[in-house]
């Protein structure tokens, strides 16, 4: 039997599709991917800064639901729309990432619907 189990919280935004918010694991936990949208109405965030914001807020909230935190995360897959938009994404990301950062990886792809940004994370317990 395993230990591993779904993350659910309403303080970040409600899955889509069929994944869990993340999955705790030992002591480890990995986030789906996190978008840019307001966990009560839905909406989407106008503009890659505010998208990238709203969706670390989200993962913020998704780590919070284990008691972790943006110090715990080990890892991070940031997915941008528009890679010539890198500086813009990098900057809103330092302002909520303590130091050490967190080891990344950044990619440009075809987001769906209005998304410039979704952001993953691998977070592990102290």
């Amino acid at each position: 039997m395993s230990d591993r189990r779904a993350i659910v919280t309403k303080a970040a935004a409600a899955p889509t599709a069929s994944f869990s918010q993340g999955i705790a694991f030992a002591n480890m936990v990995v986030t789906a991917g996190q978008i840019g949208s307001d966990p009560e109405t839905g909406e989407l965030k106008d503009g890659l800064a505010e998208q990238v914001r709203a969706a670390i807020a989200n993962l913020t909230a998704v780590l919070a639901a284990e008691g972790l935190g943006l110090a715990d995360v080990v890892k991070t897959t940031c997915f941008l729309t528009n890679i010539n938009d890198f500086a813009e994404f990098d900057a809103a990301y330092r302002e909520l990432f303590p130091q050490p950062l967190p080891a990344r990886s950044t990619f440009g792809v075809a987001l769906a619907g209005g998304l410039l940004f979704e952001i993953e994370a691998w977070a592990v317990r102290p």
